[in-house]
């Protein structure tokens, strides 16, 4: 029992001391030139622990990690939201007790712990990958200092950035470096200096842009300088993006200039293969077809599975080749331009081939050099088709300004000779200016007499209609003259009785009388003012029609220029009879119209039923019986008059031509050609209607008249 304490203080000591063997510590005796790289001794835990940030922190039992890797990687990154890594490190004297500098390079949210201490937080963590705010690009270093030549702990809480597309930060998830201030000093300056690489691409593609533009502008047919103009144009794009990446330590926001930034430099690959096609003039459809397929797959892959050496740099050297090609096959062909063209492609090669091995064998350049080279990749192709073209622009320029004198002496001699013509023509102008003066007077005067005579035309024509409408004008009148007539004479006889009844002295029977006579006299004036109205109507057809309109019935309208046709007709053929079918609608509205104007188109239209049908009469037909079908519907706010005939109808050739002045079908002397002419004028253009006339699928023509309510 009395062994039991110091037993269990053995097995304590012993975890301990085993615990203490499992850590892993990094030993740095001097600062290098470029800095130390804090890349060695992770291990990481998915575990979220505030206590973990402590020194004495047993993390032996930790997963090992190499940060420097990227994510897709670090297969243990994909299903954590935030986690903890530590190491372990010693400094010699040289680094012990002075003033570092910390730079980090993550992709990631994190917080950075130095021996317990918070040294900096980055971006914003969460258990939510949609609420993890990265920030980890461009950052600025954080000043430090460790104290004592001890074991000192970098404790990093961090929350990876997952995001729909996968995206690396310079194929690294996480890397810390120290150096020293003089160190970082320099490094910074000549980086800051080598950007400016792409300030001068960036300003020197803008300018090449606008000029070729330009070109293409002042000649449009030399289509090289569109395509080229869109490769400086895209090319600006580009190196903008790649400038303001430095400006950016939000990752989404650093992103959202880094792919573009790799999309569109593919992109100005397949511009330049366009613009050397059309600048040598080879057909390059299918290959420039081929350079778009191969862009877009490479896109995608970029977009989901970041940059790399097949989807990045192998298109880039596929789409050199192809320049390569066609600039071959020019050199080949001995095209005009080719050997400066070749030359600046040259340059360019020989530059991304010295690039390449310096990057690739991890040889010690001056970044400023490297820079330097990647001018050269960009500039010098794009110098060599800027240099030709802009010779070709300036040959062509001197050839034009050649032209130019050429045209301007001609123009001289042409002016002088314009102006002899022009003297010529003004006196020409002068004579015709008089002899156009007389024929217009002339004709002046033709159209007015021509007028005139339409005018008087037109006047015979309503009073050989009248004249047509005399026989039926007598019927008309000689009925009320009749009732005139009868009852006058009875009236006299009447007068007589009475007085004999004053005689005898009986005056109920004169009164009787008196009462007959005063009906017979009534009605003696009801018919002497029908007389009266069928003249003056008579007189109104012959007269010309003033315009003024008036709310009228149709329906009386109809009939009363009806019977006018109808009895002229019979009054010519007493054995011409014609069955007439009403169809009018109850409740029709008045039309506001001039009753002359359309009392003649009902009388032309009256006219030629009657004439038709009478010409099919004379054909002798079995059970012919002519028909008149008269039809009012209201139609919307319009009413529609219908006449239709049973006659012989209208010959197809003629329906387009009846609307015609002066065109008939009647024999010479049986009409004037001006009836439905006059009528359609006065529909349509006198009261805004429609007016048609067709033949019926039965036989016989029917005429379509609108008229507004």
């Amino acid at each position: 029992m009395s062994f039991k304490p110091l037993s269990f203080f053995l097995i304590v000591f012993l975890l301990i001391d085993a615990g203490a063997r499992g850590q892993e510590v990094i030993s740095y005796d001097h600062l290098p030139p470029e800095g130390l790289s804090l890349g060695k001794g992770w291990r990481m835990t998915t575990i979220d622990n505030p206590s973990f940030a402590r020194v004495g922190i047993n993390d032996a039992e930790w997963t090992p990690i190499d940060p420097a890797l990227g994510m897709d990687q670090l297969s243990q990154l994909k299903k954590t939201r935030i986690g903890w890594m530590r190491m372990h490190f010693k400094v010699g004297d040289q680094l012990s007790r002075r003033a570092l500098l910390l730079s980090v390079f993550q992709n990631c949210a994190s917080e950075i712990y130095l021996d317990g201490k918070l040294v900096k937080k980055y971006g914003v963590l969460s258990s939510r990958p949609a609420s993890v705010v990265p920030v980890g690009a461009n950052l600025p270093p954080e000043e430090i200092r460790l104290d004592g030549e001890g074991e000192h702990v970098f404790a990093v809480r961090f929350a990876p950035w997952q995001t729909a597309f996968y995206i690396k930060m310079d194929n690294s998830f996480f890397m810390l470096g120290l150096n020293s201030f003089d160190n970082w000093q320099a490094a910074s300056q000549a980086v800051n200096e080598s950007n400016g690489v792409y300030i001068v691409l960036l300003s020197v593609f803008s300018l090449l842009s606008l000029l070729h533009l330009s070109f293409y502008r002042y000649d449009p047919t030399q289509r090289a300088n569109l395509y080229f103009s869109w490769y400086a144009v895209i090319s600006t794009i580009t190196f903008f993006m790649v400038a303001a990446q430095a400006s950016f330590h939000d990752l989404r926001l650093h992103s959202l200039v880094r792919l573009p930034s790799f999309i569109l430099s593919l992109m100005t690959g397949i511009w330049s293969a366009r613009a050397l096609s059309s600048l040598f003039g080879f057909r390059a459809k299918k290959l420039i077809a081929g350079m778009w397929v191969i862009y877009i797959l490479s896109t995608v892959s970029i977009l989901l599975y970041g940059s790399g050496f097949l989807n990045f740099d192998g298109t880039l050297i596929l789409f050199t080749s192809v320049h390569i090609f066609l600039l071959v096959k020019a050199l080949t062909a001995r095209r005009p331009g080719a050997g400066i063209i070749a030359a600046g492609f040259g340059a360019s090669v020989l530059a991304a081939i010295v690039s390449a091995v310096v990057q690739y064998r991890g040889l010690q350049v001056d970044i400023r050099w490297f820079q330097t080279f990647v001018g050269v990749i960009y500039l010098a192709p794009a110098l060599g088709i800027s240099l030709y073209l802009a010779r070709e622009f300036a040959l062509k320029s001197n050839l034009l300004r050649d032209k130019l004198v050429q045209v301007e002496n001609l123009s001289a001699q042409n002016l002088a000779y314009e102006q002899d013509k022009q003297q010529l023509l003004t006196h020409q102008n002068e004579k015709l200016e008089i002899q156009v003066k007389e024929r217009t007077s002339a004709l002046t005067r033709s159209l007015d007499e021509l007028r005139t005579a339409q005018d008087q035309l037109i006047q015979a024509a309503k009073m050989a209609s009248l004249g047509e409408l005399t026989a039926g004008i007598a019927h008309e009148i000689q009925n009320p003259l009749n009732f005139v007539n009868n009852f006058s004479e009875v009236s006299a006889e009447l007068i007589s009785e009475l007085e004999e009844e004053l005689d005898k002295g009986d005056l109920e029977e004169a009164r009787h009388l008196s009462t007959d006579i005063r009906q017979n006299l009534e009605k003696i004036n009801l018919h002497g003012k029908r007389a009266d109205n069928i003249v003056k109507g008579m007189l109104e057809h012959s007269r010309v029609s003033n315009g003024s309109r008036e709310t009228t019935d149709m329906v009386k309208l109809i009939e009363e220029y009806f019977r006018l046709s109808y009895h002229a007709v019979r009054a010519k053929d007493r054995s011409f009879n014609v069955q007439v079918l009403q169809r009018y609608e109850d409740n029709l509205p008045l039309v506001t119209l001039a009753p002359q104007d359309i009392g003649r188109v009902l009388l032309n239209i009256f006219n030629n039923a009657f004439y038709a049908m009478r010409q099919r009469l004379n054909l002798h037909e079995k059970d012919y019986q002519p028909t008149l079908e008269l039809t009012l519907t209201p139609c919307n706010s319009m009413l529609e008059i219908s006449i239709a005939d049973n006659g012989t109808g209208i010959p197809e050739p003629a329906l387009s031509k009846i609307m015609q002045p002066f065109f008939t079908t009647k024999p010479a002397g049986e009409g004037t050609g001006l009836g439905l002419s006059l009528s359609y004028d006065i529909i349509v253009k006198g009261h805004g209607g429609k007016m048609d006339i067709r033949n019926r699928p039965g036989g016989g023509a029917i005429a379509m008249i609108l008229l507004s309510v």
